[in-house]
């Protein structure tokens, strides 16, 4: 499995750029949450917002692959990316409980970015890839999972809990990966 991560040289990027965006997704969240909770006490409010994550899933997610063949995954998961840190800045707004549609309709956003950067990313896989190597990728594919689920969610809470949550959510966790997926030199289908 180690010998397949280090011949694979595309896929190396694309996972720690899957790292990072990743960690900044659950950092972002777990902060969110706490922001939420914090200024509401609330937690009708953390499930709105929880619910709103949820709904782009359920109707971008299948378009994404539609985005991806007419402009190019490469270039959908970079903008994907660069609309979501733009669109991170806009908590930094959010100062009383009347600026919670700001929350809601950041998070929703959000969320759509990514509804649309998983599929692409993950269906560029197999293209990115020699076929005997696919075995172990989704192996590394899960350990990502796990790793971006533990540390994401521990650094967000722990950040939270030191500097409050306004200062957790921050767009440098969606802009960083761009800059290792501006490096794949594998072409993406």
């Amino acid at each position: 499995m180690f010998k397949t991560f280090s011949l694979e040289k595309s896929y190396r990027k694309l996972f720690f750029a899957g790292i990072i965006n990743g960690i900044g997704d659950r950092f972002s969240q777990v902060a969110l949450l706490a922001l939420i909770l914090q200024m509401t006490g609330s937690g009708f409010s953390v499930g709105i917002t929880m619910a709103l994550r949820m709904i782009p899933f359920l109707f971008f997610s299948p378009l994404s692959s539609s985005l991806g063949v007419k402009y190019g995954r490469k270039k959908i998961m970079i903008v994907t990316d660069l609309a979501r840190a733009v669109i991170a800045l806009s908590f930094l707004a959010v100062d009383n409980p009347d600026d919670m549609w700001i929350v809601y309709a950041a998070s929703f956003l959000l969320a759509s970015g990514e509804a649309i950067y998983s599929p692409i990313r993950k269906s560029s896989i197999p293209a990115m890839v020699s076929s005997k190597s696919l075995k172990d990728i989704n192996g590394w594919e899960q350990v990502l999972i796990g790793f971006v689920l533990v540390i994401g969610a521990l650094s967000g809470g722990i950040v939270s809990y030191f500097s409050g949550s306004e200062s957790s959510i921050s767009a440098k966790y969606f802009i960083l990966p761009c800059r290792w997926l501006d490096f794949i030199d594998t072409a993406f289908p």
